[in-house]
């Protein structure tokens, strides 16, 4: 038995390298061949990213009694903010007076911006001018007249 057992072996062998020896030798021949180009994107060995304590104390002391240069100086301080530049304010809107209703009693209601205002006329005929108070004072103005209140001048509403 022992005779027949190599040889036994041996055809066995035979066998299973006629069908596996092909595979394996085109595995190891793949990685023989992938192992260069993995090794070329490996992480790259950066060593010593920050400094020592005492190291980075003695770049801090160096560098806070290290003159600064003027130009390097101006480049790093901020930039001024532009200059603040008020608007002048909005004239002011015309007076519009639209209306008067004068009762018996004297007594009288003036509509200036459609709002009404209580006030006495005495010698008011109708289409006549009555004061109307304005920002710059009292102006005569006839019912249907807006008030410039720049110039005071009471011109026909359009």
């Amino acid at each position: 038995m022992t005779l027949r057992l190599p040889a036994l072996l041996a055809a066995s062998l035979r066998a299973v390298s006629s069908a596996v020896l092909p595979r394996l030798l085109a595995v190891a021949l793949a990685g023989a061949v992938a192992a260069p180009a993995a090794a070329q994107y490996a992480e790259p060995v950066l060593g010593r990213l920050f400094t020592a304590p005492e190291e980075r104390t003695r770049i801090d002391r160096d560098r806070a009694s290290a003159p600064m240069n003027p130009v390097a100086a101006a480049e790093m301080a901020p930039p001024a903010p532009p200059p603040v530049v008020e608007a002048p304010p909005p004239p002011p809107a015309p007076v519009r007076f639209t209306g008067v209703v004068r009762r018996s009693d004297g007594r009288a209601t003036v509509w200036v911006n459609d709002e009404p205002r209580e006030t006495r006329l005495e010698n008011y005929r109708p289409g006549g001018a009555i004061p109307v108070d304005t920002p710059g004072g009292p102006v005569l103005a006839k019912p249907g007249q807006s008030i410039d209140p720049n110039d005071g001048a009471a011109r026909d509403a359009r």
